[in-house]
């Protein structure tokens, strides 16, 4: 009998349920689909960002068609987008859509990436999140999901992005969560961290780094620690380190705050389709039916991560169709190691991974 997500106790709703079971031969097929009429290509050839890269690789518009197609096409990567987006002129021969938000990387890995974000950019990061509410919502007589996310400081989000929030959750229906978004950069200057100890937050969302820096420095108060001032949290999800590395990060963090559960998760400026652990932890599955995943291996071969072995090591490259400016085969510089392409324990038959590094050089 196949594994449910029942079974582990996880409510989503029933279109969702259909994603998650999805054959991943009909999820291959829909991509496939998406891509067999070209007209994505077409409308990305426009785009400063491929235009003059695809027509230097004498790129046939006319016979890229489904997945077959899109591996016709050069990679891009980080410092296409800084150099796109190095003068205004570029920029708007860049775009495909006017965009309504700018976004950008933290830098730390190299220069700024500004991404530029539509309202349904925006939607779609919120549909992602929409997914963790409903894949990890396991209470069910809890109604209400308080989320401490601790976002990285200016210029990571924008100062407007936080308040749409309220707006964006209402349209896309996930009134069960509430957002208390805060960074460490003002930890000490509004003491956010009296309001989150008074607020009794259920899920915590956060970088490795932050959460550990956060569990030094909070204020408790009267409380003599994190689990007693924060009784009801019970989730983190964290990325931007391997939480089973030589530091072991997932124990750390699950016996400072007293979690059941600490899930790794995966997103970026550039990449926003929220990546995660199931309760079975073993890889965070990459969804498909929004993105197409490859793997560069150590040898230059590119595969589909759905057609790869398990084991095999790469740079994780990723295809979506944002409305402002689509990222076509992007290399994103993070390393990812393939755990199965099998159906999870948990039911959920989209590839699963762990990311665990970066690129040299």
């Amino acid at each position: 009998m196949q594994p449910t997500l029942k079974k582990l106790n996880l409510l989503f709703p029933e279109e969702l349920e259909k994603i998650l079971y999805q054959p991943i031969e009909r999820l291959v097929n829909d991509q496939d689909e998406l891509l067999r009429g070209g007209q994505v290509f077409q409308s990305a050839f426009e785009s400063l960002l491929y235009h003059d890269r695809w027509v230097f690789s004498k790129v046939d518009l006319d016979q890229l068609k489904g997945r077959d197609g899109l591996r016709q096409l050069p990679l891009i990567d980080g410092n296409d987008l800084i150099t796109c987006f190095e003068t205004r002129r570029k920029i708007n021969k860049t775009l495909l859509t006017k965009p309504r938000f700018w976004q950008t990387s933290r830098g730390t890995t190299g220069d700024k990436k500004w991404m530029p974000l539509t309202i349904k950019d925006i939607l779609h990061w919120f549909q992602r999140a929409k997914r963790l509410s409903d894949l990890y919502q396991v209470d069910n007589n809890k109604t209400h999901t308080l989320v401490l996310a601790i976002n990285e400081p200016k210029p990571r989000v924008s100062n407007a992005i936080p308040y749409l929030w309220e707006q964006v959750d209402y349209h896309i229906g996930s009134g069960n969560m509430e957002w208390i978004i805060v960074s460490m950069e003002m930890l000490h200057r509004n003491h956010w961290d009296h309001f989150a100890i008074k607020k009794k937050p259920d899920w915590m969302m956060s970088s490795v780094r932050d959460a550990l820096d956060l569990s030094d420095k909070i204020d408790l108060g009267n409380y003599p620690d994190i689990q007693t001032a924060m009784p009801e949290l019970d989730k983190g999800f964290f990325w931007g380190a391997h939480l089973d590395g030589a530091e072991d990060h997932r124990s750390i963090l699950t016996s400072k705050y007293g979690l059941s559960e600490s899930h790794a998760l995966y997103f970026s400026a550039e990449c926003r389709e929220m990546y995660a652990e199931c309760s079975a932890h073993d890889g965070l599955h990459l969804w498909m039916d929004e993105a197409i995943h490859e793997i560069r291996l150590n040898n230059g071969e590119i595969l589909f991560v759905d057609q790869a072995s398990a084991g095999m090591e790469g740079e994780y490259i990723f295809t979506c169709f944002y409305e402002a400016l689509p990222l076509i085969r992007y290399r994103t510089g993070d390393l990812i190691r393939v755990v199965s392409n099998d159906p999870c324990e948990c039911g959920i038959t989209h590839p699963r991974v762990n990311f665990f590094g970066r690129v040299e050089g």
